[in-house]
């Protein structure tokens, strides 16, 4: 009876701790985010004191022999439309990973790994915008006015923000439903295919080169893993068998 007793405690206290996926220290992690969030803050200040609007002879001495041949496929119109269905594939990627990644029990330590995801990739890839100051495919537009050129954001193309954000949102809520629920394809579609439509987007209405896209969606997709895999909670599992009781710990 005791040991009878003794198993089903065990058992309890296995689905009890393989339940969650995210194991969050809420202090450390609001710490990190305010870190995170002041560091936001100091390269807008660096930002706006380094990167001037180009003037109309750097406008004129650009040329597209000077660019990948394999980045050339950005050059095309420059389109508002397809820039704005971007934003809205990119909401739909979010909305997506916090469906996928609802679960009561656990919304909370969910919202926070996602914040973390979220705040870093952002903050790499601004930092990396200001210090590459590489120039929008529209740049190169001889129908584009000089107004548009020399607007701020316009030497701002390296990397993809949109890809890298999308990419990060669909790694955390995949990551999160196969260490839940294991590998589930129509979600993994779900996600990725619009983190992809939305890097697809921003090289079709010339906001990025193909370059761009590709590294904002690996360094996305890096960033959430390591996060996602730094939250993740330490499982227990138990195997009963007839005349035997077996403890595994994994990491």
């Amino acid at each position: 009876m005791k040991k009878v007793l003794l198993i089903t405690i065990l058992i309890l206290i296995s689905f009890q701790l393989s339940s969650s996926v995210f194991q969050v220290n809420k202090l450390g992690s609001l710490a990190y985010i305010a870190g995170i969030t002041s560091l936001e803050f100091l390269n807008n200040h660096y930002d706006s004191h380094n990167i001037f609007p180009l003037s109309e002879n750097d406008i004129n001495k650009i040329s597209k022999n000077n660019v990948l041949k394999f980045d050339r496929i950005a050059f095309q119109p420059y389109s508002p439309k397809l820039k704005d269905l971007s934003d809205y594939t990119i909401y739909f990627t979010f909305a997506s990973a916090l469906y996928f990644s609802f679960e009561k029990e656990e919304i909370l330590n969910n919202l926070v790994v996602l914040t973390e995801v979220m705040v870093t990739q952002n903050i790499i890839g601004k930092w990396t915008k200001s210090f590459s100051k590489r120039k929008r495919p529209f740049v190169y537009d001889e129908n584009i006015s000089i107004s548009k050129k020399q607007e701020h954001n316009s030497q701002h193309s390296f990397y993809s923000l949109h890809s890298s954000a999308a990419f990060s949102a669909a790694t955390y809520a995949y990551y999160y439903l196969v260490k839940k629920n294991g590998r589930n394809i129509p979600a993994a579609l779900v996600l990725y295919g619009s983190a992809t439509a939305t890097a697809s987007l921003r090289v079709a209405s010339a906001n990025h080169f193909p370059s761009d896209v590709i590294i904002g969606a690996v360094m996305g997709s890096a960033i959430s893993y390591f996060i996602c895999e730094y939250h993740h909670k330490k499982q227990i599992n138990i195997q009963v068998g007839l005349n035997s009781l077996n403890l595994e710990i994994s990491f």
